[in-house]
C-alpha cells in the first residue's frame, strides 16, 4: 500500500514521533479484524523544509482465522463459578426468663 502523508507538520521530531505513535495504534485497531486480515502499520517520520511529517502504510502480514467463535471446536471451557463457601454464623433467640 502507498505511504499516507499527515498534511500536518511538527516542529519537533518528539512530536511527530508521538503522533505516529497514536496513527501507528489507531490504524491497526481499525484494520484488524478478530477473524480476518490483519495489518501491521508502519510509520516515518521525514524533515521537510525544517519541520517534521509523519507518514503511514498499511503491510498486509496474513489472514486470522478460528478461535472463539462460539463453534465449541477448540473446547475452551468457561470459566467455573466460584466456589467459595461463606461461614453461617447462626443467631440464638435471646432466652427470656419468667420470674
Amino acid at each position: 500500500m502507498e505511504w499516507v502523508k499527515l498534511q500536518t507538520l511538527y516542529d519537533s521530531k518528539e512530536k511527530a514521533l508521538k503522533t505516529a505513535s497514536i496513527v501507528a495504534t489507531t490504524e491497526s485497531r481499525l484494520a484488524n479484524q478478530q477473524r480476518g486480515p490483519q495489518y501491521e502499520v508502519e510509520t516515518r517520520v521525514d524533515q521537510v523544509e525544517g519541520k517534521w511529517q509523519v507518514s503511514w502504510r498499511k503491510v498486509f502480514v496474513g489472514f486470522k482465522s478460528g478461535g472463539c467463535g462460539g463453534c465449541q471446536s477448540c473446547h475452551v471451557k468457561p470459566p467455573e463459578p466460584n466456589k467459595n463457601n461463606g461461614k453461617i454464623i447462626p443467631f440464638r433467640k435471646p432466652s427470656v426468663e419468667d420470674k
